[in-house]
């Protein structure tokens, strides 16, 4: 499956998460062994009982429910730089197709991506990577770089179009469960 495609989501994935003061609206999840970062979307507490029985004085007003809407493949950190474990939220975000110039490539000096969600610190969910000397106007056109690359050095690698539908509707804050 390459970066591009989307898996069919299964009909009973939701995910219930005791309730926090957060109003955030999606949640997002890193299916390691799967490769695919999976996107909940708030639900109501039908979503729930649709799927699961529950004792009828169950009270979902404690917890948000949150139901899989999408499923993006994506690439991890190699075993010597691997994708961190643990419970984060999305500290800063990009404007669409802004670029990003890194330093973590084993074959080049520099490369750039367009677009990112970072997760902490030098993690990032972010796109395809492309030489230091593409631009944002140009990138479009590139060929990237990190085509066939079987591994990051570990952030979350998506497709330009998985990373622009999460910077369009993924807000600051947001969790990411890794």
């Amino acid at each position: 499956m390459s970066l591009g495609e989307n898996r069919k989501v299964m009909e009973n994935d939701i995910y219930i998460v005791k309730k926090k003061i957060s109003t955030e609206n999606f949640l997002l999840k890193l299916n390691q062994q799967a490769h695919q970062l999976e996107v909940y979307k708030k639900a109501d507490e039908q979503a729930l009982r649709k799927n699961y029985s529950i004792r009828k004085d169950f009270v979902p007003c404690e917890y948000t429910i949150y139901e899989k809407i999408k499923e993006m493949p994506c690439l991890l950190g190699h075993e010597d730089s691997p994708t961190p474990y643990g419970v984060f939220d999305i500290v800063k975000k990009s404007k669409v197709k802004e670029e990003y110039i890194s330093g973590y490539h084993k074959k080049y000096e520099q490369i750039k991506f367009f677009g990112y969600l970072v997760i902490f610190e030098d993690y990032f969910i972010h796109s395809d990577l492309y030489m230091d000397s593409v631009t944002p106007e140009t990138f479009e056109q590139a060929e990237p770089i990190s085509n066939g690359d079987t591994g990051t050095a570990g952030c979350i690698r998506i497709s330009q179009k998985n990373v622009e539908w999460l910077l369009e509707n993924i807000e600051v804050g947001t969790t990411v469960i890794l």
